[in-house]
């Protein structure tokens, strides 16, 4: 038995229907489409929007004032709907799809990929995940990653001198892979330096040609010394 503060629907249409500022342990959809929904000012403790193995959507439903931590991703479809004012934890978007949504607010956590992973694509029936025309002008990203062939042209991204755009990460990054290799300051900090690039390098590999990237992820989330951080960011903005 479902207690007031759970959700859970499977293979449901709902139109015009009203979660607004309810405080939530628990919302799940499966199979489900909503239209015209407001959630806004909704509190969920665990939220999962595309639960189960069938695709859910959502369209031009509001999410407005929403505080949500989520499970996973899941499997979802999200479009032209309004996230403003929010804080969005641990959402990990492997199969989920955003198509002219706009963001204020924090995004903190979040992973975003371009393809679906491929022990997936039997419950989708496709290989990609359509990321287009998103407006994250106003949000502020902590370790927020876009992967596997996102197009970053395509989406409003917020501006700010601790990001970074690589409209070619493969250039950026070996040319300041081919200066660390010779860098003598400390071989520490080159370690360490090197490694960053690594990491990134292999984004790339995956098929994320451009990045987005936040230097205080780095410098904080990540626990790298400050010296090494800013060097590294520097070489790729000079890139």
């Amino acid at each position: 038995m479902l207690k007031e503060s759970q959700i859970v629907l499977s293979k449901t249409d709902l139109r015009g229907e009203d979660y607004s500022n309810r405080k939530l342990m628990q919302f799940s959809a499966v199979g489900c489409r909503f239209e015209a929904c407001d959630f806004s000012g909704v509190d969920i403790t665990d939220a999962s929007f595309g639960a189960g193995q069938l695709q859910s959507e959502y369209y031009e439903c509001n999410f407005n004032d929403a505080r949500m931590h989520m499970s996973a991703g899941g499997y979802a479809r999200f479009v032209r709907r309004s996230f403003q004012d929010v804080d969005i934890r641990h959402w990990t978007c492997f199969a989920v799809e955003l198509i002219d949504c706009a963001f204020s607010g924090k995004l903190q956590d979040v992973i975003f990929n371009g393809s679906v992973p491929q022990d997936r694509q039997r419950y989708l029936n496709r290989r990609v995940n359509e990321f287009t025309g998103n407006d994250f002008f106003a949000a502020e990203f902590v370790n927020v990653t876009f992967r596997t062939g996102i197009d970053l042209s395509r989406q409003k991204l917020p501006p700010g001198s601790q990001y970074i755009y690589l409209p070619d990460a493969a250039r950026a990054l070996m040319r300041a892979q081919s200066f660390l290799s010779h860098w003598q300051d400390n071989t520490e900090w080159r370690g360490l330096a090197l490694l960053i690039i690594d990491v990134l390098r292999k984004e790339a590999e995956k098929g994320q040609s451009e990045m987005f990237l936040n230097i205080d992820d780095y410098a904080t989330q990540r626990s790298f010394p400050p010296q090494v951080v800013e060097k590294v960011f520097e070489l790729l903005r000079a890139g």
